[in-house]
Parts: structure tokens; sequence; C-alpha cells
């Protein structure tokens, strides 16, 4: 990392191509510094970014990359899972992400051997958020210029669909009530329910 003052940015990262989206993991990753997943055209590069404020031996800012993944076509979002951990042996590292293929990529990887991914298919517009349910990782929420929302599980199944009088931009869940989910499409918020059966 280092300073570029014709950016205006304190620290920058060299990268190879373009960077299309940048997600810092939200939750606890059991270990010092922050889990900050990048994504371009064809890849997403997971790394650790330490602040001085955190760590008392560190000048400003340091970061290490963890991974890259091969994706295959533009990253478009990305989205981390609760169940990402560092501290665990072996670390387990778990997020998806929204492509220009229509499709949702899961990612699982302990950092060393495993590296596994699975494709959500289901999407026939381009897809505007993503998210994890916060408490237990446990299903994925989308939507999508296709005017739907569709909540998934970590197989790939998708378990439910509502329908949107317009084109789905963002999506979250309700930090205490895991059925409940808020959608934002271009004309109004919609809070959904969903169960599973």
């Amino acid at each position: 990392m280092k300073q570029d003052a014709s950016r205006n940015a304190a620290y920058t990262v060299d990268c190879e191509d373009y960077v299309h989206v940048v997600e810092f993991n939200p939750f606890e990753n059991g270990d010092s510094g922050n889990l900050i997943a990048y994504g371009g055209n064809n890849y997403v590069v997971i790394g650790t970014c330490t602040f001085q404020e955190e760590e008392a031996d560190v000048e400003g800012i340091q970061y290490k990359t963890l991974r890259t993944f091969h994706h295959g076509v533009r990253v478009d979002g990305i989205a981390w899972s609760p169940e990402t951990r560092l501290d665990s042996l072996p670390p387990v590292i778990k997020f998806c992400t929204s492509a220009a293929d229509m499709k949702i990529r899961l990612f699982t990887s302990d950092l060393q051997d495993k590296n596994e991914y699975k494709v959500l298919e289901g999407h026939t517009d381009f897809i505007n958020g993503l998210v994890f349910d916060p408490k237990e990782g446990q299903e994925i929420a989308s939507v999508s210029d296709d005017h739907t929302c569709r909540i998934w599980n970590l197989e790939g199944v998708q378990t439910a669909h509502f329908v949107l009088h317009s084109p789905g931009m963002s999506v979250c869940w309700h930090p205490e009530e895991t059925f409940k989910v808020i959608v934002y499409n271009l004309t109004l918020i919609k809070l959904k329910r969903h169960i599973e059966i």
C-alpha cells in the first residue's frame, strides 16, 4: 500500500485491473484487522486492512491480500456471510457475488485447499443488491431489474420469490426478525415477510 497524493487518498492498493465494487465485512471476523473484498472484471480479492486506531504498532494502514478468486465475469456486487471467521481452524471465508451474467455465486474457502463456489440462477435481469441474513447466514436475499426479490438457501435453491412493481434496487434483512426483508425499489420501500416450508 502506498500514498498517492494526486488521487486525494491517504493510501492506495495496486490492482491488476479495474475494480467495480468494494465491500468491508460488517461482521466480527474473530481476528485483528478488517476483512475487505473487492471485485473486478473477472476476479475477487479478499484481504485484511488494519488501521492505526486498532493496532498501536501499525502506522496509518496496513493491507494484506489473503486470496484471489477467479470469477470469470465482471463482479457487480459482494455480500459477506456472518459465518466468516478468521480465528477458527480452519478459517472460514464465505461471501457471495452478483455478476454481469445475472447470476449469484456463493464462495466458500478455508484459504488453503478448500475453494468452492455454487452458482445461483433465476434472475432474468441485472442484480442490484444482495445480502446474507445477518443472524445465521443461512439465506441470501437478492433484488433485480427483473422486478423480483428472491430468497436462496446455501444449497442454491430459491425458497421465496416476491414480485415487485418496479426494479429492486436494494435489499436488507431486519436485524432482529429474520423473517422480514426490506426491499427498496424505484417507487417505494416494501416490507416483505417470507416463511420457509
